[in-house]
């Protein structure tokens, strides 16, 4: 066997393994990526856009405002980049520095469906914005 295709074909296994391995799909990323940069800048207007219907009725509900209203009062912390994010057919989990949300794709694209999430050990993530 030639060393050249020995090459390419290492290179074709790495390549293939490297992108198995990718948790990162850019679409829900940049959604939670999008929703924390805007409760950072306080556009609330903008991470209610960025919420599912129900997590957006829920913030509504539960603080008798609009959601414009009432987002910017969850105690939704700061969060950086989406450091991991593993996607379940329409349903991701982003992790990033300071927080955890899950998110839904909608046909208008990635929604937030919670945010503000600790971990509970072997229990369901507890999280304060919730739909």
């Amino acid at each position: 066997m030639r060393p050249w295709f020995v090459g390419v074909v290492i290179g074709a296994i790495v390549l293939a393994v490297s992108s198995c391995g990718s948790k990162l799909p850019e679409a829900s990323a940049a959604a939670a990526d999008r929703f924390y940069h805007a409760i950072a800048v306080h556009d609330a207007a903008a991470a209610c856009g960025l919420l599912a219907p129900q997590t957006r009725h829920e913030v509504e509900q539960s603080a008798q405002a609009s959601c414009s209203a009432a987002i910017l009062d969850q105690d939704i912390p700061a969060a950086g980049s989406v450091v991991e994010l593993r996607k379940y057919g329409t349903e991701a989990y982003a992790r990033m520095h300071g927080d955890t949300a899950f998110l839904a794709e909608f046909g208008d694209g990635w929604k937030i469906v919670a945010a503000a999430c600790t971990s509970q050990d072997q229990l369901p993530y507890d999280c304060k914005v919730k739909g």
